[in-house]
């Protein structure tokens, strides 16, 4: 390490003392707004699990359903493949047709919570789950029953994904924004009380000429006043 460089980093580790104070300060910032993020992220993936009614889906239900099963009972397996790559542009998606015994008619796997979703509905009945899920069962012209199923992947996975590929700069800028901010805001409050005790230490040995530096003084909070009234105090005869 360079003189200049471990001279720096001394003189640091002298003003903050990062075993006590600042270490306090620090891990609370760190941790709570981490705990924020996770708040955040989890709101969003709760609220998609809510039960919601859209008029929209409700109207283009039966039309798509009504073309996939058109789809497959014309063509077989690969015509309601083709269908449904023209219908889906999200990789995130998944279309499924259910067929009576709710087996996908492509020989996909269903998830359980796909398939008890599936089941949950009813005949000309669509449910919604906002961002995750959307099932509509009916019965075709040729008196078959079907669920066409709407699957998307879970939002949490999503993001796991996108951090652990594509995203992981982005989570790496993340990581070291918010370590730098907390480092910042623990040093600016545990550096002037650090020095303030320092000067407390000289006065007590002795040195009555010593005072806290101006770097604390000029500060414009409560600490600056705190380093003033000490000043003033062990000036005062």
């Amino acid at each position: 390490m360079p003189r200049n460089l471990q001279a720096r980093f001394f003189k640091l580790a002298d003003r903050v003392p990062i075993y006590r104070l600042f270490l306090t300060i620090f891990l609370w910032f760190w941790v709570t707004a981490w705990a924020i993020v996770a708040i955040v992220l989890l709101g969003n993936h709760l609220t998609g699990l809510k039960q919601v009614s859209d008029p929209m889906y409700a109207t283009v239900a039966p039309i798509l359903a009504s073309e996939a099963a058109k789809a497959y009972e014309s063509g077989g397996p690969e015509a309601f493949s083709r269908f449904s790559q023209s219908r889906n542009n999200d990789r995130a998606r998944k279309l499924f047709l259910l067929d009576g015994f709710y087996k996908d008619v492509l020989g996909r796997e269903v998830t359980d919570d796909e398939l008890r979703f599936a089941h949950a509905a009813k005949v000309g009945q669509l449910v919604l789950l906002r961002r995750n899920m959307a099932a509509y069962k009916f019965v075709s012209s040729s008196g078959r029953p079907y669920v066409l199923l709407l699957s998307f992947e879970p939002p949490l996975r999503k993001l796991g994904d996108v951090l652990i590929g594509e995203g992981l700069p982005y989570a790496i800028a993340l990581v070291l924004l918010i370590t730098l901010l907390c480092f910042a805001l623990a040093y600016h409050i545990a550096s002037p009380i650090h020095s303030i005790q320092s000067t407390a230490r000289r006065v007590a040995q002795g040195d009555l000429k010593a005072r806290v530096p101006a770097t604390v003084t000029k500060r414009f909070d409560e600490l600056s006043a705190l380093a003033k009234d000490f000043d003033s105090m062990v000036g005062s005869p």
